[in-house]
């Protein structure tokens, strides 16, 4: 790091190049296309059939397991694999908090992870779904998982800073996602069978509704630390948020997907 702040091998510190990235037109329309989804859409005109109120946990619980792996990786846990997050218990860090002292972000997604299965449980008790019968054996659309596939691979490509620019542009468009749908889904006039927002079987999507504080300090910190330039970090945010993309479209188009059997 320079004296001035700047990343030496890219002129940008890493704020600037989230900012950056945020501006791109390729993130602006995806962000617009997310916020105006069909998903989203069918859910505030009460239209989102059980199907597909469905196929969102069911998809959230393959992806949940993966990328808290694939967080895990990232932290430095490389022998993290349980069989289901439900009863997982999260290692102690094995990076040392920043000068900050902030928790390395890697750390903090595996932990909000593993919070965050119980109450995606809770979500599939509401909509008649367990655990063991249909979390587990449900066949999940190769569109809707291309997302956690893609971290494992910047997992075992150990890309610290490119998923870290990813979290810090996807996240908060994921999260604007999880507040439409959990205020559509929480109106009564819908009838969803919810009672309001803050019905338990609509915690999982609350949990993530929520900003996250401290994210973009938390992505800084491991792209300066990393060195990475502008273009290291380009391709992986543009592909994982088309990847968000197509886990809604599978998630709306489960109607037409002869996979789905629960």
């Amino acid at each position: 790091m320079s004296p001035n702040g700047k990343h030496k091998g890219s002129g940008s510190s890493g704020q600037e190049m989230l900012d950056r990235l945020r501006s791109q037109a390729f993130n602006r329309s995806t962000e617009d296309q997310l916020s105006a989804h069909p998903y989203v859409k069918a859910a505030e005109n009460g239209e989102l059939t059980m199907k597909q109120r469905r196929a969102f946990v069911l998809e959230q619980y393959a992806i949940q397991h993966s990328d808290a792996i694939s967080f895990a990786f990232l932290a430095g846990h490389r022998g993290f694999v349980p069989p289901s997050l439900a009863d997982a218990i999260v290692p102690d860090p094995v990076k040392a908090p920043t000068n900050d002292g902030r928790t390395d972000l890697y750390q903090f997604l595996l932990g909000g992870e593993v919070y965050a299965s119980k109450l995606l449980l809770q979500c599939a008790e509401k909509l008649g779904l367990n655990e063991s019968d249909d979390l587990k054996s449900y066949q999940a659309s190769p569109l809707a998982q291309g997302y956690p596939s893609y971290w494992a691979r910047l997992a075992l490509s150990g890309n610290r800073a490119a998923g870290a620019a990813a979290c810090a542009v996807n996240f908060p468009a994921w999260g604007k996602m999880c507040k439409q749908l959990v205020d559509a889904l929480g109106d009564p006039q819908n009838g969803y069978g919810y009672n309001g927002n803050d019905d338990q079987g609509l915690a999982f999507i609350n949990f993530f509704a929520t900003p996250i504080d401290d994210l973009d300090e938390m992505a800084v910190a491991i792209i300066e630390e990393e060195g990475a330039s502008y273009e290291d970090l380009l391709e992986p945010v543009r592909l994982l948020q088309q990847y968000e993309l197509l886990f809604w479209d599978a998630n709306y188009n489960v109607e037409d997907s002869i996979a789905y059997e629960t």
